[in-house]
């Protein structure tokens, strides 16, 4: 018999019930709560209530305190595009001091209208000075507009069109070699020209010259021959004795020091020379129209186009043949140079050739040669006739007094330089009647082109 076996046999007897949960057990689950507690489920389960929550954190809102911030007024004008304006006083603060907003007379002190009268007087204050300060600007203005702000010009308009130009004077009266050119400076295209200009400008001397004056003695100029071009020197070229560039010229024939912005064209001597034989220093240039009966034509009248190939550039020759009218369709400006020599006598250069609508690309110029006309690049290279100072010098002069076409001018002047430069970008002005009717009722008529 096991051990169970006998512990049911013995109880057989006894009835089965659940033992009863007596008071005082209980209450040694769960603690009972004091008189006037209230009981919880905490106490109802016999679990110790831990109290209120430490430490202890006080209420604070999620966001900061409102602050002022600006308005349209103040952001539009307040140290905006160069608007001295301090903010209004609308909706933010008002800044202390002298420039905060004056009062308004008859306007509520900080009110909308006040502040947006301020602001807009400030703002109006602002437009006057810029104006103010462009009308002091107009003198030279039309230097400016077209280019030509390192020459010293004059357009001549009355008994002939042309554009005489020479080195720009500085502080209106000494020459400074910082308003000349330097032979295809800056353009990355012609980087193998550039450094062949270079050789040829290294080449180039002056002649230094100065008075000397000791007591005693009678005062005398002694003079030497230095590196470096002359300032008024605009290239090198050859040339030969003009008798109509005397006439029309030979009073503009000054020492450097004459009057600002008046043209002077300075006498050089074979001592300032580039070491070519032949080749003198120009000192002025003249731009005007084509004159096609000076360009040499064939046997056959017409004149022949040879535009030699130039390697450095990698630009490919042309040849071709136009009668004397199509010459001028496609050929409307020259520019050649003048020298001065120490008889006070003006000498002329080759004329060099400017091609209708492509006034921009240099290497498309041409010259003046006994066979026709000959690429003006190939030459300068060479330094034939030209070099590239005298070339690039001429260009940008052309690039620049293109310009005065669309410039402030007096009548006259105006007409003079429609005359020369209108046709260069297709502003056709020659077919016109102006040749046939002059008189002042038919201005408007004159202007209007033959399509």
């Amino acid at each position: 018999m096991s051990l169970r076996r006998d512990h049911v046999e013995a109880d057989a007897t006894a009835t089965m019930s659940a033992p009863a949960l007596s008071i005082q057990s209980a209450a040694t689950f769960a603690p009972a709560t004091r008189p006037g507690q209230p009981a919880t489920i905490s106490s109802s389960l016999g679990i110790a209530n831990p109290g209120p929550a430490k430490p202890f954190v006080p209420f604070a809102p999620q966001h900061v305190s409102p602050q002022p911030v600006g308005n349209v007024v103040d952001d539009a004008f307040a140290g905006y595009h160069g608007y001295d304006v301090e903010p209004t006083g609308l909706f933010g603060k008002k800044k202390k001091g002298a420039a905060a907003a004056a009062p308004v007379k008859g306007a509520k002190k900080g009110g909308m209208m006040a502040n947006l009268k301020t602001a807009k007087d400030k703002a109006n204050a602002v437009v006057r000075n810029a104006a103010s300060g462009a009308k002091a600007l107009a003198k030279g203005a039309t230097d400016l507009v077209s280019g030509l702000s390192r020459f010293d010009y004059k357009l001549y308009s009355e008994d002939f069109t042309a554009v005489l130009a020479v080195a720009k004077k500085a502080n209106g009266t000494d020459l400074s070699d910082k308003n000349n050119y330097r032979a295809f400076e800056g353009d990355s295209a012609y980087k193998s020209v550039l450094k062949i200009a270079k050789m040829q400008e290294a080449k180039m001397t002056r002649t230094e010259s100065l008075q000397k004056n000791v007591k005693g003695r009678a005062s005398k100029v002694i003079s030497r021959k230095i590196a470096g071009r002359n300032a008024a020197c605009l290239g090198f070229a050859q040339v030969t004795e003009s008798g109509e560039s005397q006439e029309r010229y030979g009073d503009v024939i000054f020492p450097p020091a004459a009057a600002a912005g008046i043209p002077t064209l300075v006498t050089l001597t074979e001592n300032d020379t580039n070491g070519t034989a032949g080749m003198l220093p120009i000192t002025g240039l003249v731009v005007e129209a084509i004159d096609v009966e000076g360009i040499a034509k064939g046997d056959d009248g017409k004149i022949a186009i040879n535009m030699a190939e130039v390697k450095e550039v990698k630009i490919s020759g042309g040849q071709s043949a136009l009668t004397g009218d199509e010459f001028e369709f496609q050929w409307s400006l020259c520019v050649h140079g003048l020298h001065v020599d120490a008889n006070k006598d003006l000498h002329a250069g080759p004329k060099i050739l400017v091609p209708t609508g492509m006034t921009n690309n240099v290497s498309a110029y041409g010259i003046a040669t006994d066979n026709g006309v000959e690429r003006a690049l190939s030459h300068a290279i060479k330094g034939e006739k030209i070099d590239l100072l005298m070339l690039w010098t001429a260009f940008k002069l052309v690039q620049g007094a293109q310009g005065l076409a669309y410039a402030s001018l007096a009548p006259e002047q105006k007409k003079a330089a429609q005359e020369l430069f209108g046709s260069l970008d297709g502003m056709n002005t020659q077919n016109s009647f102006s040749e046939d009717v002059d008189e002042d009722d038919f201005d408007e008529l004159n202007a209007v082109p033959i399509m």
